[in-house]
């Protein structure tokens, strides 16, 4: 079991963007993140900047969260330079599809965010499960989390966390001081963190610490399995 940390990269601007992709960083994350606002603030040309500036040693998901078009705007953001790319969960089955087929033809990889899906959307949350996406994204809003709510609560709001049916990535609060215990509720293939990472005077030595909490838990599952 490896558990994947990723940086997002949201409301920054260019400039602290590259400041932010520096050795001490990137050895302690697996993926980079131009996340949504960077998006709409560069456009995809900030995909290919992150990319040029990892040089291509770090996987670069662009959260797209894409809700129509879904061929098209996958095949926009993969030539950009992405691994991975996002679909929200609300987007309609046809749209869905087209993401899934095409980041199966470029060997890419999947991202459903679940920032708009309703708990009780049990058609939708059947469906996702036999779509298969390579990640499911437990993603607490940015404005939720700003109103107190956490992303643990979140999480059992739907039943993802719980019955371990997908690969789970982990968004929306993540921080030191919570992170062992998302780890041990959520058992998540990835946790991202945001301004945890990009809003501290060292974000190299708190990549680094996330990092060691989650090698530690996963040694700790591991050593408990060989009991």
């Amino acid at each position: 079991m490896r558990v994947l940390l990723q940086i997002a990269l949201d409301i920054l601007t260019k400039e602290e963007v590259r400041s932010l992709i520096c050795p001490e960083v990137l050895s302690a994350v697996d993926i980079v993140e131009v996340g949504t606002p960077l998006i709409v603030r560069y456009g995809l040309s900030m995909v290919e900047k992150v990319k040029e500036w990892t040089d291509g040693r770090k996987l670069i998901f662009a959260d797209t969260k894409i809700v129509d078009a879904g061929r098209w705007e996958t095949t926009e953001a993969l030539a950009a330079g992405a691994d991975l790319v996002s679909v929200l969960a609300g987007a309609s089955p046809f749209t869905l599809e087209e993401v899934r087929e095409q980041t199966r033809t470029a060997k890419a990889l999947m991202v459903v965010d679940t920032i708009d899906l309703f708990p009780h959307d049990t058609g939708k949350i059947d469906y996702l499960r036999h779509l298969q996406p390579d990640y499911l994204c437990l993603h607490l809003s940015t404005d939720a989390v700003k109103k107190g709510k956490t992303l643990l609560d979140f999480s059992r709001e739907l039943p993802f966390a719980a019955d371990h049916s997908l690969p789970l990535m982990m968004a929306g609060g993540v921080k030191l001081s919570n992170l062992q215990e998302i780890l041990q509720n959520t058992l998540p293939a990835v946790v991202v963190a945001g301004s945890s990472l990009t809003g501290v005077s060292d974000p190299g030595e708190s990549a680094h610490s996330m990092r060691r909490i989650i090698d530690e838990f996963v040694f700790s599952r591991s050593d408990t399995r060989h009991l």
